[in-house]
């Protein structure tokens, strides 16, 4: 789940009406407690590491853990510094079967909060609220669910504190309130009883990826540049689904709808690959490349539904959103696929190639997967085959990807 990776922390967090989040519960265990201000040392640990002498080496270690969970905000304000790969520890911290995510009270509070939304998401937060609350609470719902749903409501709680902050400037508040719309939007979706069960959890994994990103914004250290590109971004898919659970034009086909969701998800893939280390573009210039790439694509998404644009900008919003939603059925981009695999590209070089694709499209998203140091050996074979495709290899073994476009081939 991408949204999920740094909200672990923050599932046993108290939610009080217009107070900011306190230091997040690290076990099970501690989840009643966690009511309670700084809890460095909670006592239902020390109770049970009082039985035998041998048992009491171990402590230290079982204690390690939430003194590093304890300090959510490094881990939150640096998301991007771990791997795709690694983004789910929470599974391991703190999934147990039939486990309660949050506490009654906690649920209370969530609910006192919701109630003093602001006026413009308070009704739909409040029933979206309400049927998450209710699968949390479910013994016959899946543990991703409530996994899931515990993350998303424990973020909105985050995210009304902030709002309800006098230290939170107004343009922040209309930021987080927006970003709150596209979450609700998101969970209505997923709520809707005529969708099935890929829609329902396809809608939620939005809703969980929107909430990751309105808490990464509230983070201390953030700076001021990647405060605003997250914002500028995350406020149009936003947008779309607000747009997609409220349309105001003619409601638009299943198919159409469908392409629609999964861009959404695709530019939230992009956005987290574009910040992540690991895959995050080295050049400047392709850094770059890869913002407009993400900024055109989210902006499709909203085109497409504006009733207001005019038919032509709604038309090439659509060519835009059907090029994504096709970028892996792209006949060259498959041509390309082969030729790095005859040229004997690692498994990590290939799903490299294959993730920026889905995220960001043929050509540049493929380029952008090419660039990835797991490609160099290919890269450098085919930069020496004397194959069509090899301006392209030499192209970005030797420049910013976003500079090699014009050597692929043409059909």
């Amino acid at each position: 789940m991408l949204g999920a990776s740094c909200l672990a922390a923050s599932l046993a967090v108290p939610v009080g009406v217009g107070t900011a989040v306190a230091a997040p519960a690290a076990a099970p265990a501690q989840a009643a407690s966690a009511a309670q201000p700084d809890p460095p040392d909670p006592p239902p640990q020390e109770e049970e590491q009082q039985p035998p002498p041998q048992e009491e080496q171990p402590p230290p270690e079982e204690q390690q853990p939430p003194q590093e969970e304890q300090q959510p905000p490094q881990e939150e304000q640096q998301p991007e510094q771990q791997p795709e790969e690694q983004q789910p520890p929470q599974e391991e911290q703190q999934q147990e079967d039939g486990q309660q995510l949050i506490t009654p009270q906690q649920q209370q509070q969530l609910q006192q909060q919701a109630a003093q939304a602001p006026d413009q998401v308070k009704a739909d937060l409040n029933a979206a609220l309400a049927e998450a609350l209710k699968v949390i609470n479910d013994p016959n719902a899946s543990a991703e669910d409530k996994e899931v749903y515990g993350f998303i409501v424990a973020d909105i709680s985050k995210t009304l504190n902030a709002i309800d902050s006098p230290n939170t400037s107004a343009a922040d508040k209309a930021t987080y309130t927006k970003f709150l719309a596209g979450i609700t939007g998101a969970l209505k979706l997923a709520q809707a009883p005529n969708q099935s069960a890929d829609q329902k959890a396809a809608y939620r994994d939005i809703a969980d990826d929107l909430a990751y990103w309105v808490t990464r914004m509230q983070s201390p250290t953030i700076s001021a540049a990647d405060k605003e590109y997250y914002k500028t971004k995350v406020e149009l898919l936003s947008d779309a689904m607000i747009a997609l659970s409220k349309p105001q034009g003619p409601p638009k086909p299943p198919e159409e709808k469908a392409k629609i969701e999964k861009g959404v998800q695709k530019n939230l893939g992009a956005l987290k690959a574009s910040q992540n280390p690991n895959t995050k573009p080295k050049d400047p210039k392709d850094q770059e490349q890869i913002k407009q790439v993400i900024e055109k694509n989210s902006q499709a998404l909203v085109t497409v539904q504006d009733p207001d644009a005019s038919e032509q900008e709604r038309s090439d919003a659509q060519q835009t959103i059907d090029a994504l939603d096709g970028a892996t059925q792209n006949s060259q981009y498959q041509e390309f696929l082969e030729e790095v695999k005859r040229l004997g590209a690692s498994g990590e070089c290939v799903s490299s190639i294959e993730d920026r694709t889905n995220e960001a499209g043929w050509p540049e998203g493929s380029l952008w997967g090419l660039s990835n140091s797991a490609c160099q050996d290919t890269v450098a074979a085919g930069a020496d085959d004397d194959t069509k495709w090899a301006p392209v290899f030499e192209c970005v073994a030797n420049k910013p990807f976003s500079e090699c476009v014009a050597t692929i081939p043409k059909e």
